[in-house]
């Protein structure tokens, strides 16, 4: 009798043992899987940032004035894919320009007035951010409360292929799609005048 009672009071002290142990295997197993599968995900999003295709840019090359203007498409501030060709048959101003450029953001409020008087002649404005996220170039426009459509080109892969390195920069294209004028530095309003009366002139 007292062998049995040996031998049921060492079994009741091993159980609880293996379950320990098979409790702490069963964690290690989970803790590998959620590394493993972490690391799988890692290596996933890498390769899809690596294998992504950057946006196709349709560019017939750098802007010259006298000749057509290169066809374009970017996204607004909207995620609304907008190009240049869906205003042919309107005066453009093409602006580019940055949050981080002083001179692009002097002279935008006169921009803006100039847009505003002629909207209803059929005047378009296209300002075309280089190279900065959406963050940024929301927070100004909206500070500023400007309605003209903004594009974002951050990787300046457009702003590039038309041969624009500096800013702000203003390409003005006729009503018929040529370049007018390519102007480089601040555009004051005695000179949009001058300039877009050309531009809205039937």
């Amino acid at each position: 009798m007292p062998a049995t009672q040996h031998v049921t009071q060492h079994a009741s002290h091993a159980n609880p043992r293996r379950e320990q142990r098979r409790a702490t295997r069963r964690r290690e197993k989970i803790s590998r899987n959620a590394w493993t599968t972490g690391a799988v995900l890692l290596i996933l999003g890498l390769l899809l940032i690596l294998t992504w295709p950057e946006p196709r840019v349709e560019i017939s090359g750098p802007a010259r004035a006298g000749q057509p203007m290169p066809d374009f498409a970017l996204t607004d501030l909207d995620g609304n894919s907008v190009r240049v060709s869906d205003y042919l048959g309107q005066p453009i101003l093409i602006n580019a320009w940055a949050t981080w450029c002083p001179p692009c953001r002097a002279e935008m409020p006169d921009l803006y007035t100039y847009y505003l008087n002629h909207q209803a002649e059929g005047f378009v404005m296209l300002a075309v951010n280089a190279g900065e996220t959406s963050s940024p170039v929301k927070e100004f426009i909206n500070q500023m409360g400007f309605t003209f459509p903004v594009l974002l080109d951050p990787g300046k892969a457009v702003l590039n292929q038309l041969g624009i390195n500096s800013f702000p920069t203003s390409i003005l294209v006729h009503r018929d799609g040529i370049v007018a004028e390519i102007h480089t530095g601040m555009l004051t309003t005695a000179m949009l005048e001058t300039k877009g009366a050309k531009l809205l002139a039937p």
